[in-house]
């Protein structure tokens, strides 16, 4: 998992629920996997659950397997929420990274999209897999970094890796400055995300990876942490919401615990 950069919290999710149930020590393990990646908000759930059933001496195989039935749920809630969101069609449409969360949105809103336009997503290689798989959709025109405010869009559709307590959002590094590039031309910027990406938790520092410019080596984080207000659609399993706060991760987390028989 920790040497792992294309697949994202979904994968992340399933990884970690796997571990658990064979682990002789959860509550270790959990801690464990929580340091793995700062800002993928599963992980931190993760953790809330174990915690949770360990107050409650609620033995751990029977909520694992319920969070992953919860899991699938979330993932048709999801596509439903998408096939349902109104949109002005046909549209330009611009993304960065590689998420199984867009891909869906792609897989099932393709007839609106003209053109997706889809950034480098530097430091990283998983810009590769998402052209790969977008492209079996839709026309796919590959940009750099750069190059995100020189071309005209009228969707940005992002996934996202955490939604915290604290308002703060996490999505690949990059995302900041393609939803302020948005919000200054006036493009709608859509977030699609399953509820078990939200934490009730304060959102922690970002996680960091070496990268190399100009023929040196300079740590940066993974991920942008940026207020999601910066964001103006939420699309999710449990609903559609005008630029999100932290209340969605503590609803979430109500939905959730109460799903695992944690309430």
């Amino acid at each position: 998992m920790r040497s792992e950069r294309v697949r994202g919290a979904s994968w992340y999710l399933r990884e970690a629920l796997r571990i658990l149930a064979e682990s002789s020590d959860p509550e270790a393990a959990a801690r464990e996997l929580r340091s793995i990646r700062p800002g993928m908000a599963p992980l931190d759930l993760i953790a809330l659950v174990v915690e949770e059933a360990a107050r409650r001496g609620a033995e751990l195989r029977p909520i694992v397997e319920r969070f992953l039935a919860y899991s699938e749920r979330a993932q048709a809630g999801l596509r439903a929420a998408v096939s349902g969101l109104g949109l002005r069609c046909p549209a330009d449409f611009i993304t960065i990274s590689f998420s199984r969360a867009v891909g869906d949105f792609i897989a099932t809103r393709r007839s609106c999209v003209k053109r997706l336009y889809l950034l480098e997503s530097r430091p990283g290689d998983e810009a590769a897999a998402a052209l790969e798989e977008y492209g079996k959709y839709v026309e796919v025109a590959p940009i750099p970094d750069s190059a995100a405010g020189a071309v005209r869009f009228d969707y940005v559709v992002i996934g996202l890796d955490g939604l915290y307590a604290d308002g703060r959002a996490f999505n690949k590094v990059g995302t900041l400055p393609l939803l302020a590039v948005a919000r200054t031309l006036g493009a709608v910027s859509i977030a699609v995300f399953e509820s078990y990406k939200a934490a009730p938790v304060a959102s922690p520092e970002p996680y960091r990876v070496e990268a190399e410019a100009l023929g040196r080596r300079i740590a940066v984080p993974l991920f942008d942490r940026f207020d999601s207000s910066l964001i103006d659609l939420a699309v999710t399993d449990l609903g559609v919401f005008e630029r999100p706060s932290g209340e969605f991760a503590r609803r979430a987390w109500s939905v959730i615990a109460a799903a695992l028989g944690l309430t």
